[in-house]
């Protein structure tokens, strides 16, 4: 997997990078967290992705947009998911910078999108900024399964034995520490790791506690950060720098 976690449609020049990902066989999932963005991710899909090339989208209500969510929106969401049958949920989730944090807002739409997710069985990436912990809890209560009881050490985890079985949580641009980590892997949780990830000290010490299997990288690249110009060199840059930050973590 080249990119875990791109978010395609809001780059600029959009269709040229997506053509030079395919031409270099470079896996990745483009992440589409609005509704506009659905439709941006499903056009490019449709234009580029083949049997021979594919590429994975991920289709979600970020917690930025929380309270403004309709039902309608809802509907079209489980609609670009029954289409897409290989797609994930996501990204979703809980993020005290935004409206609906504490209110319960964010947890409602988070725990639409999770139960969505397991009935559909997909993978449901998972956008954390405040308590990772809470966000165990609301797996649980809409029903994530936890494969084994907590206490079993990592290295006996298999993400491969789970795979078709029910769906994964995905901690994006994963910001926890060695204590979620331990809570987490029973859920067959996966970590996307991003350049952010090792610059908090508790969370670079909690990566080597991740069987290896369940490591992802990711630039998370949008808008804000990416000129126009050399978008490729861009993306590989970061990306090589989350591997050797990886790499060094854990010697």
């Amino acid at each position: 997997m080249f990119d875990f976690h791109i978010h395609l449609a809001r780059l600029p020049q959009k269709r040229q990078l997506t053509q030079l990902l395919l031409d270099k066989n470079y896996d990745f999932v483009a992440i589409a967290c609005e509704p506009w963005e659905w439709d941006e991710v499903n056009m490019l899909k449709m234009e580029f992705s083949t049997e021979i090339k594919p590429f994975k989208v991920s289709y979600g209500l970020h917690p930025m947009i929380a309270t403004q969510v309709t039902d309608k929106m809802l509907a079209d969401l489980r609609q670009y998911l029954k289409e897409d049958k290989q797609a994930m949920v996501g990204e979703a989730g809980i993020d005290k910078r935004y409206p609906g944090y504490n209110d319960g807002t964010q947890d409602q739409i988070f725990m639409e999108q999770a139960r969505l997710a397991l009935e559909l069985k997909r993978d449901l990436q998972i956008h954390c900024v405040g308590d990772y912990m809470h966000v165990l809890k609301l797996l649980t209560e809409a029903g994530f399964p936890q494969e084994i009881s907590q206490g079993q050490k990592a290295e006996h985890l298999h993400v491969l034995s789970r795979i078709q079985e029910a769906p994964r949580p995905i901690f994006h641009r994963f910001g926890g520490d060695t204590n979620f980590v331990k809570k987490a892997l029973p859920y067959g949780a996966l970590f996307s790791l991003h350049e952010d990830s090792f610059r908090k000290k508790s969370t670079a010490a909690a990566i080597p506690h991740i069987p290896q299997e369940r490591v992802f990288f990711e630039t998370d690249a949008d808008e804000s950060f990416l000129e126009p110009a050399e978008l490729l060199e861009e993306l590989e840059s970061r990306l090589e720098s989350v591997r050797a930050a990886y790499a060094k973590c854990r010697e």
